[in-house]
């Protein structure tokens, strides 16, 4: 069972980009497969899961709604956003420049113990690289909070020492079932 679960989920854009066209290589299925949210829920991520535990999970702005109502479905309850990555870059938006990602934080149970350092800043700036890439350092900001707890990144893109992994890109990647 895991008590740090960290997800950046393929959120369904309809093959839409930011302007509301469908573009060649300009929408996210043309990077990696989407998921549409009822699929994403359907996933057993509850059966994963210590009775105490956190869900960090990475959220674009116009899925925030989204996101909450997924972190639900996994058995858990929103609390606050965790990160925010400015990625000194912005893409065109509906109402403003779009340059930021968040990571929000939600919680099953108690916060898991021990912890490691409490002091860990909420704010990076780290310029953007490929498709949807996160920052590795959000993900080791995570580990020295919880240093000794059993960790799963969801929709990984590559292995990382001292997490389990979920992600078609992963060769020996966990298997998860769906409801």
């Amino acid at each position: 069972m895991y008590s740090v679960v960290y997800a950046d989920p393929p959120w369904d854009y309809d093959g839409r980009t930011q302007h509301n066209t469908i573009e060649e290589n300009k929408s996210a299925k043309d990077h990696y497969s989407t998921v549409k949210l009822d699929d994403l829920k359907r996933m057993k991520i509850k059966d994963l899961c210590a009775k105490d535990c956190l869900l960090f999970m990475w959220s674009s702005s116009p899925h925030l709604e989204q996101a909450i109502e997924l972190m639900k479905a996994w058995g858990f309850e929103y609390k606050t956003i965790a990160f925010v990555w400015e990625k000194q870059k912005p893409n065109p938006g509906y109402y403003t420049m779009s340059s930021v990602e968040i990571c929000l934080v939600g919680k099953r149970g108690n916060i898991p113990t021990p912890r490691g350092i409490r002091n860990c800043r909420q704010f990076l700036s780290e310029k953007r690289t490929e498709h949807s890439k996160k920052p590795d350092e959000i993900r080791n900001r995570i580990t020295l909070m919880f240093p000794e707890q059993k960790k799963l990144e969801l929709f990984a893109r590559a292995a990382t020492t001292g997490w389990s992994v979920f992600g078609n890109e992963v060769e020996g990647s966990i298997k998860i079932d769906s409801a």
